[in-house]
């Protein structure tokens, strides 16, 4: 969760209905009163889980505003949100979203092809993910991308990083976060459930990128990077190799960064892949 350790963190209810584990506006009042009470001061705040737009842009922009007027000195008001949501609240109500208080948002870019985010059915568009996020800057929201390599596999890599970086030009976002594909499960693995992905490994529908190949992906997303004004950062422990920096100002230095990596011997490469792993 970049950043919001240590912010206020209220989750949201469900979108099904309020129930024993997601309770709906009047109960996270009463949570956000109970906060104040405990809290003495709070400057950021962070609203909870993946989507919590999906309980209606009414409810939430009610219980922004209600936040904001518990604790006016809040700077920083984040949520996480999926652009297929945003969409469907169309420009007009992403502005009552700014003019309520909500000033940044993290969505889930992962991938710019639209047959890569068709396979792995994420419901969304580069054109709808380009939109939204055109939308929030438009009404002074920030925008914080997350990019996953290894989305495309061995096989489509490049176009996975090439459209990719095609959107992130289009919308010039304050952040681009770094994550990598996790295929927890599969062959001599005691968890369970699978991650789905293995059946089409397994019918080698999908051939998942090498260790190597994803800081290749990471090494040509940053080298393409040219007309932006963005930080793009490796803020996550299963990344093989962190960079963080302003592009375009650090774009080389971060390069220098992987090069050098990869300039190490092989042996010494693949040992530190091991002791990465893999997680969430």
């Amino acid at each position: 969760m970049p950043l919001e350790s240590m912010s206020l963190l209220r989750h949201l209810p469900s979108p099904r209905g309020a129930n024993l584990f997601c309770p709906h506006g009047p109960e996270v009042k009463k949570d956000i009163d109970i906060l104040r009470a405990r809290v003495s001061r709070a400057t950021t705040a962070f609203l909870g889980d993946s989507d919590p737009l999906q309980i209606g842009l009414d409810e939430f922009i009610e219980i922004v505003r209600y936040l904001r007027g518990a604790f006016p000195e809040i700077t920083r008001l984040t949520c996480y949100a999926r652009a297929s949501t945003l969409w469907k609240a169309k420009e007009p109500g992403i502005r009552r979203l700014a003019e309520a208080g909500l000033n940044r948002v993290h969505i889930g870019l992962e991938s710019g092809d639209p047959g890569i985010l068709k396979f792995h059915c994420k419901g969304q568009t580069p054109e709808i993910v380009a939109a939204t996020g055109q939308w929030l800057r438009g009404a002074g929201i920030e925008v914080s991308f997350y990019v996953l390599l290894g989305m495309g596999g061995r096989d489509h890599w490049k176009p996975h990083i090439d459209n990719t970086v095609r959107i992130i030009e289009n919308v010039d976002p304050e952040f681009v976060r770094i994550r990598r594909i996790w295929l927890y499960g599969g062959e001599g693995s005691e968890r369970s459930p699978e991650c789905p992905l293995w059946e089409d490994i397994r019918s080698g529908v999908f051939i998942p990128q090498t260790a190597e190949g994803t800081v290749l992906e990471l090494r040509r997303l940053i080298d393409k990077l040219k007309d932006v004004d963005t930080f793009v950062t490796c803020d996550h422990a299963n990344n093989y190799v962190s960079v963080h920096g302003r592009v375009p100002h650090d774009r080389i230095a971060m390069l220098e960064v992987i090069d050098r990596f990869l300039s190490l011997p092989e042996a010494d490469r693949q040992a530190h892949y091991e002791a990465v792993g893999s997680g969430i």
